[in-house]
């Protein structure tokens, strides 16, 4: 069943990048990008009504960031395992959801604050967390496996 969802979203990625026509990002939104995402890899830009979005990929951690026409970061999105999260917060989750797997992380970043999101999950749940960069860990749902 994985395969195929893999499948699935491997297609739709290349149908909708087929369709849609490479994006004019302007120098001045690539210089900010360049000089704060140096390492970056497969990089693709999307434009939004109100802003930019590199979607691209830093050594093991994808990453979303958004420009505004100025060139300036608005916001970062990355995507990544439990060996990237922050130690308190894993320390933390190991403790408050023993024998619970991190199973992925969400980070989001921007001027006002830094947030997880957290997917756990055990024998029998999935579990969402979120957390600030703090540690403290509110869980907002909890869904039965369906893939047992």
């Amino acid at each position: 069943m994985k395969k195929l969802l893999l499948i699935a979203a491997i297609a739709t990625t290349f149908a909708a990048n087929a369709s849609n026509p490479p994006v004019e990002v302007t120098e001045r939104i690539l210089k900010a990008f360049k000089e704060t995402f140096k390492a970056a890899t497969d990089i693709t830009w999307h434009e939004y009504s109100d802003y930019y979005q590199a979607n691209f990929r830093v050594a093991e951690v994808q990453v979303r960031a958004q420009y505004s026409d100025d060139g300036t970061l608005l916001k970062t999105i990355r995507y990544y395992g439990e060996d990237q999260l922050l130690p308190n917060i894993v320390a933390k989750l190991k403790s408050k959801f023993k024998g619970k797997l991190i199973h992925g992380v969400t980070e989001t970043s921007s001027n006002e604050e830094v947030s997880f999101v957290i997917n756990l999950k055990d024998k029998d749940h999935w579990y969402t967390v979120k957390s600030d960069v703090f540690g403290n860990l509110e869980v907002t749902n909890k869904f039965k496996r369906a893939d047992n």
